[in-house]
C-alpha cells in the first residue's frame, strides 16, 4: 500500500510533465520538484545584420553540454555546474570574448570534417571568477585578474561592464571597440564589431546538473 501512495504522486507528476509540451515554466517547476537544478539557454539563436541572416543555429543540451550547430560547425560548450553557470552570459555560439561567461569548464569548435578547430579550457578560484583561458591548440594561457565588484575581470581597464540597477550580471561588455549586449535573461542580442550584428534568441532548453 505504501508503494502505491509513493508510486500516484510520481505518476502524476510525469504525466504532467509529459503534456507540457513546449511551456518551459511548467518544465521547470517539474525539474525543481524532481530535485534538479538548472539554467536556461537559447534553442535556436538567428544571427543578423538587420536585413540578411548570417547563420542560424540550431542548439541542443545534455546535461552540463551546450552544443549549438550552423552550417555543419559545432560549438559545444561544457559548464561546472548549473549555479556557475548561472553567475555568467551566454555569448553567440562563436565569440571570441571570455569573461562574460562564468563556471564555463570548455569550449570547443568542431568542424564539418570532425576535427576539433578550437578548442579552450577555463579555471576559476574559490568565488568563481575567472583565472585563466588555456588555448588547448597552442598551450597558450590567457590570465585574468583586477575583478569589479561582481567578479567579472577588468584587466587593468581592458574590459568594461555595464549593469542594469542592482544587477549583479553586466547587460554590457566592451572589449575595446568590441561590443555585447545582452538582454535579461543574460542572452547576447547585439554585437559590435564596426558593424552591429543582432541576435535573436527563440526557444528555451535547460542546463541541468
Amino acid at each position: 500500500m505504501k508503494n502505491r501512495i509513493l508510486f500516484f504522486p510520481l505518476f502524476l507528476l510525469l504525466t504532467f510533465h509529459l503534456n507540457c509540451g513546449e511551456d518551459s515554466k511548467n518544465d521547470s517547476l517539474v525539474l525543481a520538484l524532481l530535485g534538479r537544478n538548472c539554467v536556461t539557454v537559447p534553442k535556436t539563436v538567428r544571427k543578423h545584420d538587420g536585413v540578411s541572416t548570417i547563420s542560424t543555429y540550431q542548439c541542443s543540451t545534455s546535461g552540463l553540454v551546450y552544443t549549438c550547430k550552423a552550417s555543419g560547425v559545432s560549438y559545444v560548450r561544457t559548464y561546472i555546474s548549473a549555479n556557475d553557470a548561472k553567475l555568467g552570459l551566454f555569448d553567440p555560439p562563436e565569440s571570441p570574448v571570455p569573461v562574460s561567461q562564468r563556471g564555463l569548464k570548455s569550449y570547443k569548435l568542431i568542424t564539418p570534417a570532425n576535427t576539433v578547430g578550437q578548442h579552450y579550457t577555463y579555471t576559476y578560484d574559490s568565488s568563481q571568477r575567472l583565472l585563466s583561458r588555456k588555448n588547448e591548440m597552442s598551450s597558450s594561457t590567457e590570465s585574468f585578474n583586477d575583478y569589479d565588484t561582481n567578479g567579472f575581470p577588468e584587466n587593468s581597464g581592458a574590459y568594461g561592464y555595464n549593469y542594469a540597477s542592482g544587477g549583479t550580471r553586466p547587460i554590457g561588455i566592451a572589449d575595446g571597440g568590441y561590443k555585447l549586449e545582452y538582454d535579461s535573461n543574460g542572452w547576447v542580442i547585439i554585437e559590435d564589431n564596426g558593424g552591429d550584428r543582432f541576435y535573436e534568441n527563440t526557444g528555451i532548453l535547460e542546463i541541468c546538473d
